[in-house]
């Protein structure tokens, strides 16, 4: 049985960072590369490169990453993963892909700025979906973590550095305007990721004060199949002591449970807030 959790729980993590990948691919061809907007990393180096090279960014994109990975196999040697290496070489084959299929030779409407809405809004909820998964698709993530190996600097403010530094490239290869929409894309993609990876981990942490803590307990396990702990207080008014019960539920099953103590105990007192993350058994893990 636990094995059976463990391959579904290995299953979700993969068709995850697959969706996020095809979320990414799509914000980039449709969006990013018909407007030359860079978010940074290794899409918007093959971006750049496409400018004065004669290949399209879809196969500079194949060939910086596998430069990337031979440099962040030498470095660092396997901090990144065989997760990460998948994820980044899919999406590159991805987007050449999409540039053989599908070609984009001027953009969908007229509108950049609403375009940039439209690309990060993808890219920045596949790479929070991607990234949830404990997997990342390379470029700026590399050398972030070649810059905390040799001279201690945070990850965010590594990959900041060299998606700041890429957009730059960007702004001269394609002008000034180019530039200041590419700042403006990193700013809320870095929003999205974050609100993303929040939002796929928010679940609800319950304390329940009631008179039935036992048809609780046994509601959790058996319906819900989720675990709680039982501690021992006593009222400050009453003095009389009573079982609390404390869980921890995703956003779906608080409903059935705010329901079920409706029914049992309408004199209960529960106190609900926001768990950012959950890590343990049924839950994610901690890799």
């Amino acid at each position: 049985m636990r094995k059976e959790k463990i391959q579904q729980g290995k299953k979700k993590e993969i068709l995850m960072i697959i969706i996020g990948v095809v979320m990414i691919g799509l914000g980039i061809h449709f969006f990013l590369l018909p407007n030359h907007f860079s978010l940074g990393g290794a899409t918007g180096m093959a971006m750049v490169l496409s400018k004065y090279l004669p290949l399209s960014t879809g196969a500079l994109l194949i060939l910086i990453n596998i430069v990337l990975f031979i440099i962040g196999y030498l470095v660092l040697g396997r901090a990144f993963g065989i997760k990460t290496v998948m994820a980044a070489l899919g999406l590159s084959v991805f987007v050449w892909l999409l540039e053989q299929l599908v070609p984009m030779e001027k953009p969908f409407i007229d509108d950049p700025f609403i375009q940039l809405v439209a690309a990060v809004l993808l890219y920045g909820s596949g790479v929070g979906m991607v990234l949830n998964n404990y997997a990342s698709t390379g470029g700026s993530d590399i050398f972030a973590k070649i810059f905390h190996k040799y001279y201690g600097l945070e990850l965010g403010k590594g990959c900041l550095i060299v998606d700041f530094i890429v957009t730059v490239l960007a702004g001269y290869a394609y002008g000034p305007r180019i530039a200041l929409y590419s700042l403006v894309g990193v700013i809320l993609n870095g929003l999205i990721i974050d609100h993303t990876i929040d939002g796929l981990n928010t679940s609800k942490l319950c304390i329940i004060n009631t008179a039935h803590p036992e048809e609780v307990c046994t509601f959790l396990i058996q319906e819900l199949t989720r675990s709680a702990n039982v501690y021992r207080a006593v009222g400050a008014y009453t003095k009389k002591e009573k079982e609390v019960v404390q869980t921890v539920v995703n956003n779906r099953d608080y409903v059935r449970l705010k329901r079920f103590i409706q029914n049992t105990d309408p004199k209960a007192f529960i106190t609900v807030t926001n768990a950012s993350e959950t890590f343990g058994w049924r839950w994610r893990k901690m890799d």
